[in-house]
């Protein structure tokens, strides 16, 4: 029986990211929370990059849908970012 196999990648791209806030720390607080819905990403992308491949079992364990967004590794993103 095949397994589902997925393949992380990382590449170059930009994104618009508009955010309603007073201050340019709230708009900055905001975003490092991932508290915005709308993100309009540019189709242009570079420098792919291979990160980690793993079945779909083990990327389903390091998933979760935090009632607004799906994302892998949550936390560490944020902690990078």
């Amino acid at each position: 029986m095949k397994k589902t196999f997925i393949i992380e990648e990382k590449f170059v791209g930009y994104a618009d990211i508009p955010i309603e806030a007073e201050t340019e720390e709230e708009a900055m607080r905001i975003y490092r929370n991932g508290d915005y819905t709308i993100y309009d990403q540019d189709d242009n992308f570079y420098d792919y990059e291979f990160v980690k491949i793993r079945t779909q079992e083990e990327y389903d364990k390091e998933s979760y849908y935090d009632g607004n967004n799906f994302t892998r590794e949550s936390n560490k993103w944020k902690q990078l970012h």
